[in-house]
């Protein structure tokens, strides 16, 4: 019988808003589930929530993550005019101010870890809702929704990435689970989130699945040097992806992709979402040259690229308000001392890792994924998923922090 009085209910509040963050049910959710996670931690930890704070400030990743924040908001003083800079960035870093400090202070390590499932869990419940669209469920025209994209209430671009990261993580824990509930657990979020990717329409998602599970070949194959059954997992995997896309008609695209860049590069048109989005990086770079060091700031660069796209008798389609591309967005708004603040935060947070192997090749998942799909695609400019991808990186420091911790406090024991 569960003793209800022992149930530490703000701990089980984390985990909820945890899980139901990608799942983005309404525009008002992340406000207000944000500022009653904030509220809950200042009255939990009121005594030590400003101790627990600066013990993080300190710590490497974070302080180069506050510091692009902080950045980011003073490139408004450069930007045209402050009000719309200062408006663009509050679209998609205000809630960061109410459920960055709550998550670092309320987590230890062993509850970030358990976190971690939850938020692979909610990306996984994503993978079955899509799946339940692909086999004719809410497919009415209440819903909108069909089979043959279906991507259900989010866009394509963000619910492929969900199915991406799910895959690699839920694989990861699988192959790390001592116990064999666990394994087989999480090996049926894989499979599902695998099937899942397959059946939609994001090529960039399935390009940057491919490209990750060649990296973690590659991995793997340097640890166990022609290891017959990696070879063979590798090809199943493959085979089974080709013949997903191909059986639900998705091949089609790439050869599509393929043609609309050879157009950009044999003929000068740029057509198609191939086609626009080399246009895109093209304008992008001209941008960029401008202003390398600070950018534009925000709002701005998307200013000019519209502006550009409308002055090009050569370019025939649609007017758009961004890049398809956030390196190219982040480098045009911010230059290159906003872009290398958050690619090291990202970066020495997997250096951190390392020792931990587990955590290690989880939190290169995660922000392989992020990376090779910024590309092509928005990534911490569009919600939720910017918001799924700070929560991983605040989960993965609170693990590094405190495994830190913890061997410090060995060695002191110690000597």
């Amino acid at each position: 019988m569960i003793n209800y009085s022992k149930t530490n209910w703000f701990l089980m509040y984390v985990y909820f808003y945890i899980f139901i963050t990608p799942l983005h049910f309404s525009k008002s959710q992340l406000s207000v589930s944000s500022l009653l996670l904030l509220l809950l931690a200042i009255f939990k930890y009121k005594k030590t929530l400003l101790i627990k704070i600066k013990e993080y400030a300190f710590f490497t990743p974070i302080s180069l993550f506050f510091a692009f924040i902080l950045y980011i908001y003073l490139s408004t003083l450069w930007s045209n005019p402050f009000s719309e800079g200062l408006e663009h960035i509050n679209t998609f870093y205000k809630y960061y101010f109410l459920f960055v400090p709550a998550i670092l202070v309320s987590l230890n390590k062993e509850q970030a870890i358990i976190g971690i499932k939850v938020l692979i869990f909610s990306l996984g419940f994503y993978s079955i809702y899509s799946i339940l669209i692909y086999l004719g469920f809410f497919n009415s025209k209440v819903y909108g929704f069909q089979s043959s994209n279906p991507t259900g209430h989010l866009r394509y671009l963000i619910s492929t990435q969900y199915m991406v990261i799910a895959f690699f993580t839920a694989s990861l824990f699988s192959l790390y689970a001592k116990s064999s509930k666990e394994k087989l657990i999480f090996l049926i979020v894989a499979l599902l989130s695998f099937f899942a990717l397959f059946i939609n329409n994001s090529r960039t998602a399935q390009l940057s699945f491919l490209f990750i599970f060649i990296i973690f070949l590659i991995i793997s194959l340097k640890k166990y040097l022609f290891n017959l059954k990696l070879i063979l997992i590798f090809l199943i995997i493959v085979s089974s992806s080709i013949n997903f896309l191909y059986q639900n008609n998705k091949l089609d695209r790439f050869v599509v992709a393929y043609n609309q860049s050879q157009q950009v590069f044999l003929q000068n048109q740029y057509n198609g979402s191939v086609g626009v989005r080399l246009y895109f990086n093209k304008a992008g770079i001209a941008i960029f040259k401008d202003d390398p060091l600070l950018g534009t700031g925000p709002k701005d660069n998307r200013i000019i690229l519209q502006e550009i796209q409308e002055k090009d008798q050569n370019y025939n389609s649609k007017i758009y308000n961004h890049f398809h591309s956030e390196h190219i967005d982040i480098l045009t708004a911010y230059g290159i001392i906003g872009y290398f603040l958050i690619f090291l935060s990202f970066t020495t947070l997997i250096y951190k890792l390392k020792k931990e192997p587990l955590y290690y090749y989880l939190s290169l998942a995660v922000f392989l994924c992020l990376f090779f799909n910024s590309f092509a695609n928005k990534t911490l400019s569009v919600k939720p998923l910017n918001y799924v991808y700070i929560l991983f990186f605040l989960l993965f420091a609170i693990i590094a922090l405190k495994s830190i911790d913890i061997k410090k406090g060995k060695i002191e024991n110690n000597s």
